[in-house]
């Protein structure tokens, strides 16, 4: 299970919108489901990538686009 910094929770400002609690706990939860998907993965030695608005909140904000509320991974035709 992913621990998370205490404050982690608390609103706060990201790119001049308000990201609230209840969509951190959103991302909370993605991200340890996404931690169990990459645990499976390893385990069967299968490829995924983090795609669309996943990577590129990656890339732009560093962590989830702030009013996102999904995870877009793909694999790869012959792993899925």
């Amino acid at each position: 299970m992913v621990q998370f910094p205490e404050n982690y929770f608390e609103r706060e400002e990201r790119s001049e919108y308000l990201v609230g609690e209840m969509i951190k706990r959103v991302w909370a939860s993605q991200i340890e489901i996404l931690q169990k998907i990459s645990e499976i993965c390893d385990k069967h030695g299968l490829q995924y990538f983090a795609f669309w608005g996943t990577l590129l909140g990656t890339i732009r904000h560093q962590g989830f686009i702030p009013w996102d509320d999904d995870v877009d991974i793909m694999m790869p035709r012959p792993d899925y």
